[in-house]
Formats: C-alpha cells, sequence, structure tokens
C-alpha cells in the first residue's frame, strides 16, 4: 500500500460542492493520502470540475450504478491502508482531522476506527453532535442506540474489507445498511476517534418527510432488510439479539418512508 489513507468521494451532480469537500482533504496537515471522485454519471459539470482540481484521481462509472457503484470502484483502486467515505456534500471538520486519526490507529492496524461528526443543516448551524467512546462503541450500543448507520463514520482498514468480502450493493438506495452491519460484525479489533471528523450536511430535501417517495426507494429500502437478514445465521449467539434488535430499526425505518408514500399517494390522488 502507498497511502495511509484512501479517502473516497462518490458524486452525482455535485458540482456546486465537488470544490468544498475536495478542500477539506487537500489541506489537511497530515499529507500521507490519496483523494478519489468517483462520477456517477453526472448530468451537470461534476466531472469536469474535479478534474481541474489539485490532488484528485478522478473517475467515471460506465452507467449510473448509484452511491454503491461509486464506492465500489473507488475501492477497487485505491492504494491506501484505511478508506475513508466522504459524500460530496459533506466534509471534513478541520485541517487536523488526518494526522489525528493517524495517531489514533498508531501501529495497531484496528480494523476500524469509530469517527466523530456534526450535523449541519441547511445553513441554519450546527444541530447534532455525535462523538465515539468506548462505552457506545460496542456493538449492542452500535446496534441498539447509534442513530446512523452510514459508512462514512467509520475509517476502514482495506485489508479487512478485502479479506471479508465486505462491498457494497449496486443500483440501490440506501447501500449503507448491509456494508455497516456486515462490516461491525465481522470487526475482530476497533478503535474510536472522539471528536469531530465529518462535518455532515443534512439537505431538507432528503428528509423522510420533505422527498417524495417512490416505488424504487422503497424496494431499495426491503432489499437491504432482506440483506440483513440473510446475515442472522452467521453472526455469533452473543451479538444475535442486538443484530434482531438493528434489523427491527431499519424495518422501522422503512415503514416510516411506506407511510410517507401512502401520504403523498392521498394528497396527489395518484
Amino acid at each position: 500500500m502507498n497511502k495511509r489513507f484512501s479517502i473516497i468521494i462518490p458524486a452525482y451532480n455535485a458540482e456546486k460542492v465537488i470544490k468544498r469537500v475536495v478542500e477539506s482533504v487537500n489541506k489537511q496537515t497530515f499529507r500521507n493520502f490519496e483523494i478519489i471522485v468517483v462520477d456517477d454519471c453526472s448530468k451537470d459539470n461534476t466531472y469536469e470540475l474535479s478534474t481541474n482540481l489539485e490532488n484528485v484521481n478522478v473517475k467515471k462509472t460506465p452507467r449510473n450504478s448509484k452511491e454503491g457503484g461509486a464506492r465500489n470502484l473507488g475501492m477497487q483502486i485505491a492504494n491506501g491502508e484505511y478508506i475513508i467515505f466522504i459524500d460530496a456534500d459533506d466534509f471534513l471538520a478541520d485541517e487536523n482531522v488526518l494526522e489525528r486519526i493517524d495517531k489514533i490507529i498508531g501501529n495497531d492496524s484496528p480494523d476500524l476506527v469509530y469517527l466523530g461528526f456534526q450535523t449541519l443543516g441547511n445553513g441554519e448551524g450546527k444541530e447534532e453532535l455525535w462523538l465515539p467512546t468506548e462505552e457506545n462503541s460496542t456493538f449492542k450500543e452500535r446496534a441498539r442506540n447509534w442513530k446512523y448507520e452510514v459508512v462514512w463514520d467509520v475509517c476502514w482498514k482495506a485489508d479487512f474489507l478485502k479479506e471479508n468480502n465486505i462491498v457494497f450493493e449496486e443500483n440501490k438506495l440506501h447501500p449503507d445498511f448491509p456494508f455497516y452491519y456486515k462490516g461491525i460484525l465481522k470487526a475482530k479489533s476497533y478503535k474510536v476517534a472522539s471528536f469531530v471528523t465529518h462535518i455532515y450536511t443534512v439537505q431538507s430535501n432528503t428528509s423522510i418527510t420533505s422527498s417524495k417517495v417512490h416505488p424504487g426507494k422503497l424496494k431499495d429500502l426491503y432489499f437491504n432488510v432482506d440483506k440483513c437478514l440473510d446475515m442472522i445465521e452467521e453472526v455469533d449467539e452473543d451479538k444475535k439479539a442486538d443484530f434482531i434488535f438493528a434489523i427491527y430499526r431499519v424495518v422501522e425505518y422503512s415503514c416510516r418512508v411506506l407511510l410517507q408514500y401512502e401520504k403523498e399517494t392521498k394528497e396527489t390522488g395518484k
């Protein structure tokens, strides 16, 4: 491996934000990293803008395959010992993030490092602070109480992902669920970075109550539920009850989306 970190940024119609996220990485005091931007067949100028940014390896998916396909392509070409995912509309919190994560990893090579983040909502200020601790990063706590089952609040050891064949489902919305749970189930070691690494931009037009729900979104959600159910037989007995509760939480979220679809159908008469 040539680099300590591979920063993988999937991008779709991200021309307004791609420069910000790339610059948040390029200004890091720790320099042993690579930036991989994967454009998922954007309809705007994301690809062209990305190719003009400093210190970026830009790739393009052969066809639109959503976040999962873009991230998989990024992982295939990554040369880093560790992989950090950043969504195009998010960014690193300050210039010392990678240096601090590197010090936490040290020479121990944990499978995972849990990361902290703050949410930023539509120009209205920082709304929530989520910091991992030894207490809230056990599998039980992650399965039952951690709100964000997302892949970008974890720093992943690349060899760990390869050895356990942990990849994303492609052409699906919400591909994080199966990847995230398979990863934290398989991990034999982890550390915690109890500080803010990411600023997560909460967009009002992506919230459950304001975005348009369509049958494809529902199918993808329940597809991911099914993928999680497939893992149950492989789960150690001491984790099984907690994992089943985690699946319940995913199902509960899916049901809320289904109810939103029912509401929208009544309102539009379609």
